[in-house]
This record gives structure tokens, sequence and C-alpha cells, in this order.
């Protein structure tokens, strides 16, 4: 979901869900805070899904503190993108490591292949796991 998609189902849902019009405000907010933050600038969908995740911790902790958040959580998980699984990462990271001869694998190459991760992933994979994965293999 983008930023006007955000906007638009923030209003249709003020009458018929209050409690989901309530965290999409607070999620819109949390994105403009972070855009104008970094220059002023118009908020993005990067924006959005930084605000999505930071959001979706603080209702984590406040679930963690024995605070009921509603459907705060169900509500944010949308805008944040699936990762990967653990074994996912692991069959990837096999799989590019595998592409380099094994006489050439080193320490070195941990920045080749963690760019590549990011650059064909993203934020579709837990970057921290995969690095522990690529370090231990590589190194």
């Amino acid at each position: 979901m983008n930023i006007k998609e955000l906007r638009k189902t923030m209003m249709l849902s003020k009458k018929t869900d209050p409690e989901k019009s309530t965290i999409l405000a607070m999620l819109l907010d949390a994105t403009q805070k972070i855009a104008k933050s970094d220059g002023n600038r118009e908020a993005n969908e990067n924006d959005l899904l930084t605000a999505a995740k930071r959001e979706l911790k603080m209702a984590h902790q406040s679930i963690e503190a024995g605070i009921d958040v509603g459907k705060t959580v169900e509500i944010l998980k949308v805008f944040i993108p699936e990762t990967k699984s653990g074994e996912q990462t692991k069959a990837i990271v096999d799989a590019l490591i595998a592409e380099v001869p094994e006489e050439e694998r080193n320490p070195k190459l941990i920045g080749v292949i963690m760019g590549r991760l990011k650059k064909e992933y993203g934020d579709a994979m837990d970057m921290g796991i995969a690095s522990q994965m690529v370090k231990k293999t590589l190194s």
C-alpha cells in the first residue's frame, strides 16, 4: 500500500472502523515526520515502510508490557513485506556462495554477497541473519 492508498483507506474507514482509521492516521503522521526530518521533503513509500516498522515494534513492546493494542499489529503488518524464513534465507545464501568457485571464497567476498542480497531482496530478507550466514560460510 502506498501513501495515497493509505489516505484513502483512512478516510473510508473513519465511520466503519474508527480504530483502524486512528491507527492509519498515526502511521501517516509518523511517515510525514520521517520525511520532514529528512530535509522537509514529501513522504515516500520508504518512509511509510520505516514508520510501519517503528510503529509495529512499539506495538510489540506495548504488548510485552501488558498493554492492549487492539488491532494495531494486524493493521500495521499490511504495510510490511513478508521476510524470507531462515530456511529460505539459507538456501538463497548457499546458492549465491555456490556461484563463487571454492578457491576464490574468502571473507573479502562478504560485502559482495551482502550487496547482491540487499539489491535482490531488500526488505524481503532479514539482512542480519543473512550476514551471519554469509560470514560463517566464508570465514
